[in-house]
């Protein structure tokens, strides 16, 4: 278990990581008069204590990560504005039109970093993550999606999508040099909800590094309902959780469309 005890010598008894544990490993030991870490729970390794201790009190060990501190953190708010938030993310498009120059690995690995510290339910991490970075793949594997489509789903969209294909416009993955899947080996309810959430963090950091992302639902759909595409073609092994599409913009947005107001019940 990661979360080892309490150093006794740092510790205030403030109580503070008591209040903060979501299951209640953190308890005031009557008989000692301090706080104490206690097992005989399932700890699910939030770290809430480790962050709200204010002298850095919590024993750890094993959480393959390292603690991070930073001027500000206690106040977020004062990191960025409101206004400057609103605004970065009215700016977000779904990208569908990429240059064809390569994301540099280091820059890829600051996205998925940024992923990994996305909330889950109850702490639970069973996301994988794979890259298609081969032009040719990602073309073998459009032309696959497009045909299932439209061996299972006739209508006027699978002409939109052949008529796309004429013009020589990749329907699916918009020719984007990258395509990360989200991917698990176990399968939960929660584990769509939790990919959706680190797809987003994914989504804003690459912006912040001047790139472009596209969720693309109809691949999602192919590879939820077609083994062979999922496994033969794409390599993957588990259950489909997300895709989405990343490279750089080949094209630029003057203004953020409007969109409808949230329908919004009991406020008052």
């Amino acid at each position: 278990m990661p979360i080892i005890g309490i150093d006794i010598e740092k510790c205030t008894n403030c109580l503070l990581c008591i209040k903060e544990c979501p299951t209640s490993n953190l308890i005031m030991n009557e008989e000692e008069g301090r706080v104490s870490f206690s097992s005989s729970r399932p700890c699910i390794t939030c770290g809430h204590c480790i962050s709200i201790c204010p002298q850095n009190a919590i024993i750890y060990k094993g959480l393959k990560d390292e603690v991070l501190s930073f001027e500000g953190i206690q106040d977020p708010n004062k990191s960025i504005s409101y206004e400057t938030m609103y605004q970065f993310m009215r700016a977000k498009r779904s990208i569908r039109q990429y240059k064809k120059d390569k994301i540099p690995k280091e820059v890829l690995e600051k996205i998925l970093d940024s992923m990994r510290y996305a909330p889950t339910g109850s702490n639970i991490r069973q996301m994988k993550c794979f890259i298609i970075s081969d032009t040719e793949k990602i073309k073998t594997l459009s032309e696959s999606i497009v045909n299932a489509w439209q061996t299972t789903m006739t209508g006027e969209y699978s002409e939109v999508l052949e008529n796309k294909r004429k013009m020589g416009i990749d329907p699916i993955f918009y020719k984007a040099p990258h395509v990360i899947i989200l991917y698990s080996n176990r399968s939960s309810p929660s584990n769509y909800m939790n990919a959706a959430i680190a797809m987003t963090y994914g989504m804003f950091c690459a912006q912040t590094l001047g790139l472009g992302t596209c969720w693309i639902g109809l691949a999602f759909i192919i590879f939820t309902s077609n083994q062979d595409i999922r496994k033969e073609i794409a390599r993957i092994p588990g259950e489909v959780l997300g895709i989405m599409t990343i490279g750089y913009p080949s094209a630029k947005y003057y203004r953020a469309p409007p969109r409808p107001p949230l329908r919004t019940k009991g406020f008052s």
